[in-house]
Formats: C-alpha cells, sequence, structure tokens
C-alpha cells in the first residue's frame, strides 16, 4: 500500500498547529533517510522566513502517517515523521523560539514603513502580535503518505530532493537490519571513509563499498558484486549472528590498519571500482608488507596514468591498457577482479626483482585469457 490521504490527519495545516505537534513530540524528525538531507545556512532560514512573514507560497511539505504503520516501520512510535520539509521546518522552529532573528536586509511589503529588521519572534510578538498571529496561522500545504514500504519513501526523498530514482545502495539500505544500520554507522565514523576516501558519498557510495568489503571478508571464496548477492548478503543478515560479527570485526580491523598507510584523500582511492581490488592485493598474505605494496601502487597507478594519455598507441603497454578497461567495464564481475588481481600480482613481482617499474615492463599473460592481446606468452 503506497496512497496519500486526501484529508489532513492533524486539523489545521498551519504553523500553529505544526509547532503544537512538535512540542507534544508527535513528529519524527530524523527518520533514518534524512541521513541525505542538506544542512541549510542562516540566510537561507532568513530568507523563508520573509518569505511567510510577506505571504508568498512555499514548497510542499511531506509527510509519512505512522498512525496505522507497523511497528517494523514506526521505530520512534510517533505520529508524523518528515519525509521532505525538514529544513523548512527547522527553521521556522529556530525563529519561534528565539534561535535566529529577521534579517537585517528584510523589508515588510504589506507595510514598508514598519520596520521589522532584526526582530526576534518574542519582539514581534511584543510590539507587532497581530504580524505574530499572521506567522502563527500562515497556512502550509500538506501532503500525507500512508506505507509500511519502506523502499517506497526512500524513493519519494530521492525524487523530491535529488530528481532521480533509488540507486541499489538507496534500495538495499531500504531493506534495514543490523548489516544495513552497522554499515551505515561504521561509514560515518571510520577514518577510512571519512578522511581516505576521495570519491563523495552523496548517494551512499561508502555504504556500497563497505558492503562488498563486507561480501569479501565473509565469503570463502570471491564472488561478483552483483546486485543479487549484495541484496541476499544484506536480507541474510537483518539479525546479529556470529559468523557476520566475526566478518564485521576482521573487516573493520583491516580498514583501521590500512586508514595508517593512506593519505586523507588520496588519489589511490578516487575510484570506488578500484578500492575492493587494493584491498584484497594488500591484504594478501606471503606478499610483502603493506608500506612496500602501497609504493608499488602508487607506481603503478602512475604508470597508468602516463601510459594511456602520453604514449602513442604503439608504444603503450597492452596489460595496463586491459587493466584499465576492466576497471571501467565490468568491474565487479568475478572474472574482472581476478585478472586484475593477477596483473597486480605479476607487476609486483616484477617491481620487487628491480625495485622499479615503467611501461615497458613485461610480465606473463599466462591464464589471463587476454584475447585482445599478443598470442604470445609474454609482451
Amino acid at each position: 500500500m503506497f496512497e496519500k490521504i486526501e484529508y489532513s490527519p492533524i486539523g489545521k495545516s498551519n504553523v500553529k498547529t505544526l509547532i503544537e505537534l512538535l512540542r507534544s513530540d508527535k513528529i519524527d524528525k530524523n527518520p533514518d533517510y534524512q541521513r541525505f538531507g542538506k544542512l541549510w545556512s542562516k540566510d537561507k532560514k532568513q530568507l523563508l522566513i520573509d518569505s511567510i512573514i510577506n505571504g508568498y507560497d512555499i514548497p510542499k511539505i511531506y509527510f509519512h502517517y505512522l498512525a496505522s504503520s507497523s511497528r517494523e516501520i514506526n521505530e520512534s512510535g510517533k505520529l508524523l515523521a518528515i519525509i521532505d520539509g525538514k529544513q523548512r521546518i527547522e527553521a521556522i522552529e529556530d525563529f519561534l523560539t528565539d534561535k535566529i532573528r529577521i534579517s537585517q536586509n528584510f523589508v515588510f511589503l504589506k507595510s514598508p514603513e514598519i520596520n521589522l529588521k532584526g526582530l526576534s519572534f518574542s519582539q514581534l510578538e511584543k510590539n507587532y502580535p497581530w504580524i505574530a498571529e499572521e506567522i502563527l496561522f500562515y497556512k502550509f500545504d500538506f501532503v500525507f503518505i500512508e506505507t509500511d514500504e519502506r523502499e517506497r519513501i526512500d524513493e519519494l526523498f530521492l525524487r523530491l530532493n535529488e530528481g532521480v530514482p533509488l540507486n541499489n545502495s538507496e534500495r538495499r539500505k531500504s531493506y534495514g537490519g543490523y548489516l544495513v544500520q552497522y554499515a551505515l554507522d561504521k561509514t560515518e565514523q571510520m577514518d577510512f571513509f571519512t578522511h581516505k576516501v576521495a570519491f563523495s558519498n552523496k548517494r551512499l557510495e561508502h555504504f556500497d563499498l563497505y558492503t562488498k568489503l563486507v561480501l569479501i571478508e565473509s565469503s570463502p571464496d570471491l564472488k561478483s558484486f552483483t546486485k543479487t548477492t549484495l541484496d541476499r548478503l544484506i536480507k541474510e543478515n537483518k539479525e546479529q549472528n556470529d559468523e557476520i560479527d566475526s566478518s564485521l570485526t576482521d573487516l573493520d580491523n583491516n580498514l583501521n590498519q590500512l586508514a595508517q598507510y593512506f593519505e586523507d584523500g588520496d588519489e589511490l582511492l578516487r575510484s570506488k571500482s578500484i578500492v575492493p581490488l587494493y584491498y584484497m592485493f594488500l591484504l594478501k598474505e606471503g606478499n610483502g608488507d603493506n608500506q612496500n605494496k602501497l609504493e608499488f601502487l602508487r607506481l603503478f597507478h602512475d604508470l597508468r596514468k602516463h601510459n594511456r594519455r602520453d604514449l602513442p598507441y604503439d608504444q603503450v603497454n597492452q596489460i595496463m591498457i586491459e587493466f584499465d578497461r576492466l576497471t571501467q567495464q565490468g568491474a565487479n564481475q568475478k572474472k574482472s577482479l581476478e585478472k586484475r588481481l593477477t596483473m597486480l600480482d605479476r607487476f609486483y613481482e616484477k617491481f620487487n626483482e628491480s625495485n622499479n617499474l615503467n611501461v615497458g615492463t613485461k610480465i606473463s599473460t599466462a591464464g589471463l585469457d587476454l584475447k585482445k592481446l599478443s598470442e604470445t606468452k609474454d609482451i
């Protein structure tokens, strides 16, 4: 079920009613999907108050009506949860509690001779009670949605805020449960995600990466990072269990260890698709210490960039070109991961032999099944 309620379950849709609901703790202002939300500046809050006092329309505010919802989705036990409009509601609440004042640039269009610049709501009530009353009875356009489908609420939130449908990570997050919450918390807390990775988390990219790393740690064999496989991982671990806890402990210890070797906003961690590969390579046993392997990865990264950008086609290292192709195409597939991991191992062997590497370095292509390359064993 997913439907818009055609009547207002809270009575009058105005500022006064909204504030009464907030003060009686009947509105959940921080449902899980509000993690995506952006904070408003003081200027933006004051502009909203300007619009209300001068009688301009403001965008609709969407609520999830929870009175008839199951306990699973109504974790807060409240009447309503904000879907869209949190920053507008907080701006109004801040004004009515004197946390912000009317802007110094404000002009009261109804009576420009009345100077309201810099006034708090308390001062407005004392000096201009009729204006304060107009604010309290300013009418909103509230929309109430009734549903027990968490994914549909997440989707509505993203469509209203970003104009796009949910991606796989956002859908996966909507499944809820132990592993989802654990992963979301860790990606907000761990230095590896908060400082080291160099890609954004605007649409749960960090959560997506963490989930893939959990799959690596929890599986005896390497698996493709397909939607089906990752969905199953999340659904099978909605409840806490010893097996997943053991994998999570190993993963967190490894990430904390690796964070010591990477720089803030590290160039090596600019692409989400390559991080699982580096994770497996760096933690592979009997393959040297991490500092040496990281030195190799930095050199290999620079050589790949030089190889594809600066050299004419007849001089490029075709193995490096294939590595880049596999990183861009089918990067989440098991075969792609295995091939690139083998390439890294073989280039690393050459690096250790000479303590150096260049685009002319030749490695064995045996077992790589690189059909686009030379038929000979070495290039």
